[in-house]
């Protein structure tokens, strides 16, 4: 349990970081225009932390976590498809896409570092 959440403070921190660059890529697809709280920066830093978020949480606990990784996953970026689905239904394919981004780097890397330490012997 206590994994799990270090593993999430990690996952926030590194979003924190990398806020921006996602941000900025997605103001690439749907331009951002700020509201009444932010502006149009404060609107791609935060729309950026959610993809972060959504990218690096099945990343981080595919390749850290244990314990029922897939339900503590589903449950972490779950809250974010449905704000997509309520604010703006056409663009949920990107959340989506995204996490199966992180998942599937994840596999990658765990599959690249089975075979470094277990190499078949011929």
């Amino acid at each position: 349990m206590k994994r799990n959440i270090l593993l999430f403070i990690l996952v926030l921190v590194l979003c924190l970081v990398l806020a921006p660059y996602f941000g900025n890529w997605y103001n690439l697809i749907d331009h951002q225009y700020g509201g009444w709280i932010t502006g149009e920066k404060g609107a791609v830093v935060f729309v950026g932390f959610i993809l972060a978020y959504v990218f690096l949480t099945p990343l981080i606990f595919k390749l850290f976590g244990k314990n029922n990784q897939n339900k503590l996953i589903g449950w972490l970026v779950s809250p974010v498809f449905l704000l997509y689905a309520g604010y703006n239904w056409k663009l949920l394919y990107i959340p989506i896409l995204t996490a199966i981004t992180g998942f599937l780097l994840a596999k990658i890397i765990n599959f690249i570092i089975s075979k470094i330490k277990h190499p078949q012997l011929r």
